[in-house]
């Protein structure tokens, strides 16, 4: 007898034989039982999961001549025809071969020829979606009223190719990718009725690999059985043409260290194994997706389960921002890897590419948390020494053994001569500072421009709308004209205050920061007193926008 493969071998005859599928197997029995045929049924889903199958099934109960119940026999000249595909009562056409027009029309007349008595004929039209416009056309009005004793079955792997005036004149089910467990325990009981020894590691593998389609797994193990036993998960990748989750570990420890070297050498390893470079990139997006599930949600990740401990390891060492920004470089090379000509150099781009800008995001990430906490050491700074000014610390930040009672909305009235003792204490009194005067600056101001403009021509041509009019303590007040908000807006900015900064530094010998205002908020400023204190605050706040979006920074009193 010719060797029949498992996916057939195994195919269900019943349907409680159907694995995963019990919202569907459980509504075709109910409307068995209560004899509500429909005149059309539609079964969408994944490939591999039964739908042809049901189809069948639900034929052979149709017509069974020794019904067991709801289940058909199995038995009977109609159950073992159907079974063969040489049953008269039942037509399986497969639209990608049969989609015009012309054999629609074929199918319309033969419906009109009467069944065998007391028999159901049964067409069912697999890969629906590919007909053509005219040919859905062509069937509309014979699938909304057929003649008695029609039954249409419509599978397809593609339902939103489906027209919705096909749609409205079926019963729709949906079929759904079946679960690793319930196929590695499919699996696991073929091995057994075979006597075959098959690692549970490598049926898991199999398992997550089929991706949901039983049909599918039961390919896999097929030619896995060609092996001697007992199988292990090794020889499982090599069937599939993979490298292996262990493989896609080992990349990932070197883009983890930020080594080109080890990465490179991986990646080689693999190739040099016989690997294409394209499957390699994309078991590595798998791995990493694993990964990231495993990060975000916590549930244990779909691989290995020798590798679990160590992918989770590695999920735990990497920012997620990381982890998202590896993803997204590796999926724009992996669409484009299918149009190299040289997939080996791509492939190893690709990798040098996914280091180097995860260094850079790193490092960007780095700079900020660095930034952020001198920010927050100058805020605190400013409030231990300007109490009873508006503070910008939480509530929640302050040791409860230190909060007062909330400040009343009107803040209570300070001497000038208190206000000017804090105001001293703030203030730095070097020799150097003591000497610098605003007539200094803007005597040496054409210097500082051309400094700059040196550094940055951009900055520059921002700055050359403001003028300096003020120094108090290291703050130094440039004033912008009105209509030029976007030119002080710009000069705010980190990296062109930044440059302004330094160059400050260069000419004049001490440290200045700059305070940039426009002339009518210059002009409409508090007294003097207090304007060294709002001013500092300003510019932490100016600082925290620059560094988060203006949109993002809320300052209380």
């Amino acid at each position: 007898m010719a060797y029949l493969a498992l996916y057939r071998e195994w195919r269900p005859k019943t349907f409680k034989e159907i694995v995963g599928q019990e919202h569907i197997t459980q509504t075709l029995v109910n409307a068995l039982k209560q004899k509500k045929i429909a005149h059309a049924y539609l079964f969408s889903g994944p490939r591999g999961t039964g739908k042809t199958t049901a189809a069948k099934i639900l034929a052979k109960a149709l017509n069974c001549e020794q019904l067991m119940g709801i289940e058909p026999c199995n038995q009977c000249s109609s159950c073992v025809s159907i079974d063969h595909g040489s049953a008269i009562e039942v037509f399986e056409i497969d639209a990608a071969s049969n989609r015009g027009i012309d054999e629609i029309r074929d199918l319309r007349e033969n419906i009109k020829l009467s069944s065998i008595k007391d028999k159901y004929k049964v067409y069912i039209i697999d890969e629906v979606h590919m007909l053509t416009t005219e040919a859905f056309n062509a069937l509309l009005k014979t699938l909304e009223e057929p003649p008695p004793q029609v039954v249409f079955i419509l599978a397809t792997t593609e339902v939103q190719k489906i027209p919705l005036t096909i749609l409205s004149r079926v019963q729709r089910f949906e079929f759904h990718r079946i679960s690793v467990e319930n196929i590695g325990k499919r699996l696991s009981l073929v091995c057994e009725s075979l006597g075959r020894q098959v690692e549970p590691n490598a049926l898991a593998v199999i398992a997550q690999k089929s991706e949901g389609g039983l049909r599918d797994a039961l390919s896999i193990l097929d030619q896995c059985l060609l092996q001697n036993d007992p199988i292990d998960v090794k020889e499982v990748y090599q069937v599939l043409g993979m490298v292996g989750e262990t493989f896609s570990s080992q990349l990932v420890e070197g883009l983890l260290a930020s080594d080109y070297g080890k990465s490179l050498a991986t990646l080689t390893e693999g190739i040099q194994q016989g690997r294409d470079p394209r499957q390699i990139i994309r078991e590595l997006l798998d791995y990493l997706r694993q990964m990231l599930l495993s990060l975000t949600i916590g549930e244990p990740p779909l691989v290995a389960p020798e590798v679990q401990a160590q992918l989770i390891r590695q999920s735990e060492q990497i920012p997620i921002s990381r982890l998202l920004h590896w993803i997204s470089i590796l999926m724009q090379g992996e669409g484009q890897l299918k149009y190299a000509s040289n997939a080996r150099l791509a492939a190893e781009l690709l990798i040098v590419q996914t280091i180097h800008e995860g260094q850079n995001l790193s490092g960007g990430q780095e700079e900020i948390l660095k930034r952020l906490t001198l920010l927050e050491q100058e805020i605190q700074s400013i409030r231990m020494r300007s109490d009873g000014f508006p503070s910008l610390n939480r509530p929640e930040d302050i040791p409860s053994s230190k909060r007062t009672a909330p400040m009343s909305t009107k803040p209570p009235q300070k001497s000038v001569a208190e206000v000017k003792e804090r105001t001293a204490a703030i203030e730095p009194n070097t020799e150097s500072q003591q000497l610098l005067t605003i007539e200094k600056i803007q005597g040496q101001w054409n210097d500082v421009l051309e400094q700059v403009k040196r550094r940055k021509k951009s900055t520059q041509a921002f700055l050359l709308e403001g003028k300096p009019v003020q120094i108090e303590g290291n703050s130094l007040t440039i004033v912008f004209r009105e209509g030029c908000s976007f030119h002080k807006d710009k000069v705010n900015q980190n990296e062109n205050r930044q440059t302004i900064e330094e160059v400050l530094q260069q000419i004049f010998g001490i440290p200045l920061s700059l305070v940039n205002l426009m002339e009518s908020e210059f002009k409409t400023r508090e007294a003097p007193e207090l304007q060294d204190l709002k001013r500092q605050e300003q510019t932490l706040v100016d600082k925290a926008k620059d560094m988060f979006g203006a949109d993002l920074v809320t300052v209380r009193d």
